[in-house]
């Protein structure tokens, strides 16, 4: 897999490969600072997918703790890039939660919503 980590101050990306899926892992806070990075990222994450033909992407964001508007709108582009793929093509995204967080109870649900086909919402369970 050609996807690497990126650690700044405040906020981090983690990727894995599973079986039949990537998994990146969002730690932190992602605020202006992170918006390239993560925009960027994502687009890097789509192309690895369809290049290893992955069936998921699992994206864990149970410790991100604060998301803005802008990097939150990198997640409903790409979102919306998935559902216009032909079917044959298309993977799912599942996001980890964690419940106690607010942000991501209303902004995760909106993206499944948008995308309903695609997103999948799992709560995050410790090992």
């Amino acid at each position: 897999m050609e996807l690497k980590p990126v650690i700044q101050e405040g906020f981090s990306i983690k990727p894995s490969l599973l079986a039949s899926a990537i998994k990146i892992e969002l730690r932190g806070s992602a605020d202006m600072e992170a918006r390239s990075i993560l925009s960027q990222y994502i687009d890097q994450v789509d192309a690895e997918t369809k290049r290893l033909h992955m069936a998921e992407v699992i994206v864990d964001v149970h410790e991100l703790y604060f998301i803005n508007s802008v990097c939150l709108k990198s997640l409903v582009t790409w979102l919306d890039r998935i559902v216009n793929m032909p079917a044959i093509r298309r993977y799912y995204v599942t996001f980890l939660v964690d419940p106690k967080l607010r942000w991501q109870d209303r902004s995760i649900l909106a993206l499944q919503r948008m995308a309903p086909d695609v997103v999948r919402i799992t709560n995050w369970k410790a090992d």
